[in-house]
């Protein structure tokens, strides 16, 4: 026997769409991993209010990893500069005006690093 058809008003037939983050986006799929369910029936059963399932892992959250990510994106953007300025500075031309920039930089980003990495270690012994 055939499934009974849905009535007009049990149909899903809208679409809700919004704009989140890289960070965001990781968020949700993470959180929707740990209860088992996909990234759409996540995001209705929290906007519901919904019941979750009980959560079942323990893995680190992708969104700190897509952090780490960027971080080391822009790491490596960083020492693309230096060197560059670095060779340019052998050549004989006057970079010396963009050190101090690059290394305010370089703390920057450091710091974030460092930060990304401790949040991830206490994630992981939550």
């Amino acid at each position: 026997m055939a499934r009974p058809k849905k009535t007009a008003d049990e149909l899903r037939s809208e679409t809700a769409r919004f704009r989140t983050t890289i960070g965001e986006r990781e968020a949700i799929r993470s959180h929707a991993a740990r209860v088992g369910l996909d990234d759409t029936e996540f995001m209705r059963r929290r906007v519901l209010g919904t019941p979750l399932p009980p959560s079942s892992s323990t893995a680190v959250d992708p969104a700190l990893v897509a952090a780490l990510n960027s971080y080391a994106v822009a790491l490596s953007k960083i020492g693309n500069n230096v060197n560059q300025l670095t060779a340019a500075t052998h050549q004989g031309r006057d970079f010396a005006r963009f050190w101090r920039e690059i290394g305010t930089e370089l703390e920057a980003d450091l710091r974030a690093g460092r930060d990304v990495l401790n949040r991830i270690l206490e994630a992981m012994d939550e």
